[in-house]
């Protein structure tokens, strides 16, 4: 657990050091891009690799002008291939470089004409030695995953800057948006540290923990609820933020994390808050400074900082980084469930 905490804590870090690292192989990439024509971009990965995607693709596809598509490694691998072509570009990401559904789908694509970049923290491994692309995130992974997901988002964000510069595109506020980002996240997990540790031992007696948030927004969610299975451990899902009325999703007593970032999904979280409210369950809202509606509402309202929309989610995955981590150590302490695993 030690080692979750302090890569947690160094986030900044990790994204300064990795897009510091990627000048060259960037610009490599985006050379050999720049005339291609690319229509799709399929995002390829497992777990909290293929999550990554959920909270990029939005920046990705405005800043491209193409789909852009998170794919679970083994579905797209066994699946996903037939509509591959050559102007399809395969972005896949593991920690390890050897996960075999994700060099799979790459082989696979690349045999049907694709451009493959592979994204790794292992340098020498399979996914950064067999694929024309290959960049190289400087994180680490003795705990559980945290910075070596925010990183590798901030580096598909890189990539995104960097092809779209060759093509002409106009990504200054992008760009901008992404040198911001290391400070900003340094500046949350400090703020919200004391915050979160004391909302998980408040809440360390839950068994079941809900996440949600819509577009960009379920990848912190789903992040959230990746961290409560794997430190606490107990059930916990995530699921977009509109899946919450097409069920009976909260019960009396539930606990449910609502990431409520932008302008496009309030009216609709603010009608989930007002249900869960309802349904007698706890909703804890994350949301931009100065929001108001749904703090009033909300069992508690966790505001950040107002940033761009492109980095949002990265930011957002933050403080649930530190619930999930503050949780397993809260319930530990009362006996609940020892962590297993993950330093």
């Amino acid at each position: 657990m030690a080692l979750t905490n302090d890569e947690m804590m160094a986030q900044g870090d990790a994204i300064r050091a990795t897009l510091a690292a990627n000048a060259e192989p960037l610009a490599a990439i985006a050379r050999d891009l720049a005339d291609r024509p690319i229509r799709r971009i399929a995002m390829v990965g497992c777990g909290d690799s293929w999550i990554s995607g959920f909270g990029v693709r939005q920046a990705m596809e405005k800043a491209l002008g193409a789909v852009a598509e998170p794919c679970e490694a083994f579905d797209f691998a066994t699946y996903g291939l037939d509509v591959v072509d050559a102007e399809t570009v395969v972005i896949g990401l593991s920690s390890s470089g050897k996960t075999e559904p994700v060099i799979d789908g790459l082989k696979g694509a690349a045999a049907k004409g694709a451009y493959t970049i592979g994204l790794s923290n292992t340098l020498g491994s399979p996914l950064m030695e067999e694929f024309p692309g290959a960049l190289h995130i400087r994180a680490t992974r003795g705990g559980w995953p945290t910075q070596s997901s925010t990183a590798a988002m901030a580096l598909k964000l890189a990539l995104t800057i960097a092809i779209g510069e060759a093509k002409g595109k106009d990504v200054a506020a992008l760009a901008d948006a992404l040198a911001a980002l290391p400070d900003t996240v340094d500046a949350v997990a400090k703020s919200f540290y004391e915050p979160a540790r004391a909302l998980g031992e408040r809440l360390a007696r839950a068994e079941l923990i809900l996440s949600c948030g819509a577009g960009p927004y379920f990848a912190p969610a789903a992040f959230s609820a990746a961290k409560l299975k794997e430190l606490a451990p107990i059930h916990a899902y995530a699921f977009p933020l509109e899946e919450y009325h097409h069920y009976r999703t909260q019960k009396e007593g539930d606990v449910m994390f609502m990431v409520a970032a932008d302008a496009a999904s309030h009216a609709r979280a603010l009608e989930t808050a007002i249900m869960s409210r309802g349904s007698d369950g706890v909703c804890i809202a994350l949301l931009p400074e100065g929001e108001t509606e749904i703090a009033s509402v909300a069992d508690v309202a966790w505001h950040l900082p107002k940033v761009p929309a492109d980095i949002a989610p990265i930011v957002y995955s933050v403080p649930l980084h530190l619930f999930g981590y503050h949780v397993a150590m809260a319930r530990d302490a009362l006996g609940l469930g020892a962590p297993r695993l993950g330093g």
